[in-house]
């Protein structure tokens, strides 16, 4: 049994399909979400069981363990600064939460912890090459999630070094695909106003801000080979598309798949401007760890995971 913390976002979602479809049982925690996306449907009460968690409860995170035989931990609850939350909550959730997760494995004797950590953790690196997971990180954060990411980074290698756990921390980029929320990520919302026959009116975006983004299916499957493979030489792998893709890129491949899409980009009177801080980082991950041990290379370039987030958000259809 694999659970999945937080795995009613799109992310645990889309990794719970993937685990389902290739026959393993899965307990999926959520602590404020307990709608059941349609894309999981048809395997509640089979191989895939949803449970409410509060995972600043080490209590809780244990009894649940306990209650579903866990055997393995994919840990991807986290808390931005969407919403009202304060930094607080995002600590007590991302930190503590983090802890009580490692404590409750460690004490229930679980082979593998999966941590989702971000490329947000190389926040303030130099962006002259793609980023590896051996660059030593700076200790400066401007958001919750790159200071929270860093700091649970941490509890991860202690826990792993003290306590004989194998905990892998997994730097993800820009993930979009079926069930993104948010418009921090700009890929995620462009897609989801084109399926409404909605204008994506970004008129003084900077046409050409650039990341490293990843359609939700591949991060799953890079996740999912993590997750099983037998033995892993290290602790922590970057997992991106390894590539920088611009939002005018991005744009095209919306319009190839959806033609009259109305995409207004970087065309208004004013400056342009970037969801970017002066601190975030302007490169692409180096994925060739993950590649060389796993064998995992995307499968979804910008154009192929378009057709396919369309598909879901327009149809329902996942395939």
């Amino acid at each position: 049994m694999v659970l999945i913390t937080g795995g009613l976002g799109f992310l645990g979602a889309n990794l719970a399909r993937l685990l389902c479809d290739a026959g393993e049982r899965v307990v999926l925690t959520s602590n404020r979400n307990v709608e059941v996306p349609s894309l999981l449907a048809p395997y509640v009460d089979k191989s895939l069981r949803i449970t409410p968690l509060d995972i600043t409860s080490l209590e809780n995170v244990s009894q649940a363990i306990r209650q579903f035989g866990v055997k393995a931990v994919v840990h991807a609850a986290v808390r931005s600064e969407k919403g009202n939350t304060t930094l607080y909550q995002a600590t007590h959730v991302n930190v503590t939460g983090t802890i009580n997760v490692l404590e409750a494995a460690h004490r229930a004797e679980i082979r593998r912890i999966i941590f989702i950590s971000s490329e947000a953790v190389y926040q303030g690196m130099p962006d002259a090459l793609p980023y590896k997971e051996e660059e030593r990180l700076f200790l400066t954060a401007d958001r919750f999630i790159p200071g929270t990411k860093k700091a649970a980074e941490i509890l991860c290698h202690m826990y792993a070094g003290n306590c004989s756990l194998e905990v892998i921390s997994v730097r993800l980029t820009r993930v979009y695909g079926p069930l993104y929320r948010g418009i921090r990520n700009l890929a995620g919302h462009m897609v989801e106003q084109a399926a409404k026959g909605l204008p994506i009116s970004l008129d003084n975006q900077d046409p050409d801000e650039a990341h490293d983004i990843l359609y939700a299916k591949d991060a799953a499957r890079g996740i999912m080979r993590l997750l099983n493979k037998p033995a892993l030489a290290h602790r922590i792998y970057n997992l991106g598309s390894g590539r920088l893709t611009t939002l005018k890129e991005f744009a095209a491949a919306i319009k190839t798949s959806l033609p009259e899409a109305g995409i207004h980009l970087g065309d208004g009177a004013g400056p342009l401007v970037s969801t970017k801080t002066p601190m975030d980082i302007n490169n692409c991950v180096d994925i060739s760890r993950i590649r060389d041990e796993t064998g995992f290379t995307p499968e979804f370039d910008c154009y192929r995971g378009v057709e396919h987030y369309l598909l879901w958000a327009r149809q329902g259809i996942y395939r």
